[in-house]
């Protein structure tokens, strides 16, 4: 029996004997008629609750056993290709590291804003990249492919800030402004329904006055989603899509729209899951599984690997160019052996 059902079981039949209850009684009314009776739901509610944190450790230590013997299979059949992709991570975080110690004073005496927005990406880059990594250890195929998606974008700007040079950098710096005035507009609207604190008359003022020196500065669209980059675009609206296209990486809008499914609530997010990919019957996945990765880990090895050519490419050289040359082969390698695994489990069901 479940956890909960056992506790809820237990607390209705304490229930019913502390206050001399026939229990069938007691059950069918609990069923009938829970919201006029808020004292005895509070009271069984309690019970529950207690019942099951006292059997908590117990029922922790199970689910955690099961958990780590689950990670440790789907570790040990995915090692090659695991190995191969904390590697490249490795190598791709000790470039950025590298580059940063490097030119940042350099870049820092040059108000190098394109430095500035590139390194920042890559470490962001970096991090998400270790985030799929965990994922996939972890067996969530789908949530890896989200944070995938969060990749893609990262490359997408730093092709767009590297292609365009230090205006539009400027411009992605200054545009936080914007986005700060519009979530504190927003915020204002709710925080009364949030039970919290209104910035004051004067915080909102002072946010609003930069905003529009901005908008003054840059033109009105500088205000939407993507309004640092309007003026580099020649477009009064800029979508991520034209974003995309501008960095040369709209080929992967079809694997971006994949990814987005795991993000957004639309049915495909409930109908579409890479982890269920070998069930041959419609399954429901509340939890991990051991398939799916070869679509997150590729994808974060191509999209750090972007990323990773748009800073180093800025302060060319001959380390630089073989660093990229060995992330550039261990991408390839990457998507080859997540490939064959999967396609030995897809054989071993199969059979």
């Amino acid at each position: 029996m479940d956890t909960l059902q056992k506790a809820f079981e237990t607390a209705l039949v304490k229930y019913s004997q502390s206050h001399n209850l026939d229990e069938a009684k007691l059950r069918q009314f609990v069923e009938k008629v829970p919201d006029i009776v808020p004292d005895m739901v509070n009271e069984i509610a309690d019970s529950v609750l207690r019942t099951l944190k006292e059997d908590a450790p117990a029922m922790l230590r199970e689910r955690q056993a099961y958990t780590a013997k689950f990670e440790r299979r789907t570790q040990k059949r995915w090692k090659p290709a695991l190995d191969l992709l904390e590697m490249f991570l490795v190598i791709a975080y000790e470039a950025g590291e590298e580059f940063n110690e490097t030119f940042r004073e350099e870049a820092s005496r040059q108000s190098d804003k394109v430095f500035l927005a590139l390194t920042m990406l890559h470490a962001r880059g970096c991090q998400i990249g270790s985030e799929v990594l965990t994922l996939i250890k972890c067996g969530f195929a789908d949530a890896a492919h989200a944070r995938w998606r969060t990749l893609h974008e990262i490359a997408v700007v730093a092709f767009v800030i590297a292609k365009h040079g230090q205006g539009v950098a400027e411009r992605y710096f200054l545009h936080e402004a914007i986005e700060s005035y519009k979530a504190m507009r927003q915020y204002q609207e709710k925080c009364s329904v949030l039970n919290s604190e209104p910035y004051t008359e004067d915080e909102v003022k002072k946010t609003k006055r930069i905003y529009d020196d901005l908008l003054k500065r840059f033109g009105s669209s500088f205000k939407d989603n993507y309004g640092w980059a309007a003026a580099v675009l020649g477009q009064r609206k800029v979508s991520f899509s034209d974003l995309e296209a501008d960095a040369g990486l709209a080929h992967l809008r079809p694997y971006y729209r994949m990814a987005s499914y795991n993000v957004h609530s639309s049915v495909k997010g409930v109908t579409f899951k890479l982890g269920l990919g070998l069930e041959k019957e419609p399954l429901l996945l509340a939890g991990p599984s051991n398939y799916g990765f070869a679509d997150p880990a590729h994808g974060a090895a191509i999209s750090l690997n972007q990323i990773t050519v748009a800073l180093l490419n800025t302060r060319p050289s001959l380390d630089h160019l073989v660093v990229l040359t060995i992330l550039n082969r261990l991408t390839e390698e990457i998507g080859q052996e997540f490939l064959r695994i999967q396609a030995e489990l897809e054989e071993e069901v199969g059979s």
